[in-house]
């Protein structure tokens, strides 16, 4: 059951930050992420870290989402999850990209 809340908690967040409800979806990705960390489920704390950072650069939060970004790339090239990495990397070039 926990891992059943984790996920729904995750797939919350990004229904939210679709609807454009930011601080709510922060909240279950937050929520999620700590989930996914405290049962020690790498791939998924990878996932969650990813939700969090597409949340915070929607936000306009680049800097905030780049850490993020970096540690869910650390975990997934771990984890072999290359076609992920691959959007963490480009998700981590629109974190610090050139601002106007």
């Amino acid at each position: 059951m926990p891992r059943a809340r984790a996920l729904l908690e995750r797939h919350r967040g990004r229904a939210l930050r679709g609807l454009g409800r930011l601080d709510e979806a922060q909240e279950h990705a937050r929520r999620a992420l700590a989930a996914f960390r405290a049962n020690g489920e790498a791939y998924n704390t990878a996932r969650a870290l990813t939700d969090l950072a597409e949340i915070l650069l929607a936000a306009g939060e680049p800097a905030a989402a780049l850490p993020l970004t970096d540690e869910a790339i650390r975990i997934l090239s771990e984890e072999n999850a290359d076609q992920h990495v691959e959007y963490l990397r480009r998700l981590r070039e629109r974190c610090s990209g050139p601002r106007e």
